[in-house]
């Protein structure tokens, strides 16, 4: 997780750095010029212009402000609730942490609560199912790593768990990893059905946990777990059409759909590779690269084609499947090592949770 914390005064600056070091001292810090802390902080005079800058760059943003500074300055720059970086908002006494944007899918309740806990402010939480003590969809999602579709739906769907009314949670049990699923959403005291039961609608609107397009008549979401792993090479240069080309081909080679990619991987020789960098950020998947070694050990124990050249230049003879494999904590391949034009693709697939 990326986060900053903003402050604006001096007494604001002391909290952040407090903040930070209460979460293990790995954030940001932005100060105002003249109001510093006198820990390692990036300096900046005016909140909406740093806004504008670092808006779409972290995970979690922390204003230590006041409210309307903060809505003024985060305003033009918000899109969508599955990209917006979790937003709060804490006043320079530490008195009050308020959850502001992006408070289920992106985290925004969970870490108000976490930064609260450790300063010892009062957390302050709106969100209709929170207030009610009721799990969201989207707030189950964000810790099971999946993906909500559609969003539009999310909303009469929350307001049914909100209001309490009837909203089964149906789990596909034919899926990758349905039991360690099912235990978690018990532990959450969450009533679980077999999908299978998704034709008796009893129910307001329901939440459905799967890989395949099942439908309700009712009011629902899918929860879709994140379990697909890509392993990509390329040749040294190659663009980033080549790569995002393949990527799709190989995608409908082995039957999975984008909404289920967790991450890519590569070897670290290409860490540097500007077309799969540029692919990675424009699809908003996290790429993972490791060392050749690491996966040359793979490419011994898992049967799988071997390249001499390639091994002998950079010192793994497939790159893909092995970090597919890696990437996946050694899954189940569902697409061995595909070669499209100057790039090769693998795909794994491993538990989402």
């Amino acid at each position: 997780m990326k986060y900053a914390v903003i402050s604006v005064s001096k007494e604001g600056a002391q909290l952040g750095a407090k903040v930070r070091r209460a979460l293990g001292g790995n954030g940001t810090l932005y100060e105002r010029y003249g109001s510093e802390s006198g820990e390692d902080a990036i300096y900046f005079n005016r909140t909406v212009a740093l806004t504008a800058d670092i808006f779409s760059q972290y995970d979690r943003i922390l204003y230590i402000m006041a409210t309307g500074i903060v809505i003024r300055a985060i305003a033009p720059h918000v899109v969508s609730k599955a990209s917006d970086p979790a937003i709060v908002c804490m006043d320079e006494c530490g008195m009050h942490c308020i959850s502001l944007l992006s408070g289920h899918l992106g985290g925004a309740n969970q870490w108000t609560r976490v930064i609260a806990e450790a300063i010892g402010a009062d957390p302050v939480i709106t969100t209709a199912t929170d207030v009610h003590k009721r799990h969201a969809p989207d707030d189950v999602a964000r810790e099971l790593m999946m993906r909500v579709e559609p969003l539009g739906a999310l909303k009469p769907v929350n307001s049914v768990i909100a209001a309490g009314g009837a909203c089964p949670w149906f789990l596909d049990k034919t899926m990758d990893g349905a039991e360690e699923i099912e235990n978690i959403l018990r532990a959450k005291e969450i009533s679980v059905e077999d999908v299978e039961n998704i034709s008796k609608e009893n129910y307001e609107a329901c939440v459905i946990i799967s890989e395949r397009n099942i439908r309700s008549k009712k009011p629902f979401v899918w929860l879709r777990p994140k379990n697909v792993y890509v392993g990509i090479g390329c040749k040294r240069g190659t663009a980033e059409e080549l790569i995002k080309d393949a990527f799709y081909r190989a995608l409908e080679t082995a039957g999975v759909h984008i909404y289920q990619v967790a991450s890519l991987a590569s070897v670290d020789l290409k860490a540097d590779e500007k077309g799969l960098l540029d692919f990675a950020q424009h699809m908003n998947v996290p790429i993972h690269f490791y060392k050749s070694e690491e996966l040359k050990r793979i490419s011994e124990v898992e049967p799988m084609e071997i390249s001499a050249f390639v091994e002998k230049t950079i010192g793994v003879g497939n790159v893909c499947q092995t970090a597919a494999l890696k990437e996946s904590k050694q899954g189940k391949i569902v697409l061995a090592k595909t070669r499209y034009k100057s790039v090769t693709v693998a795909i794994a697939k491993g538990l989402s949770v």
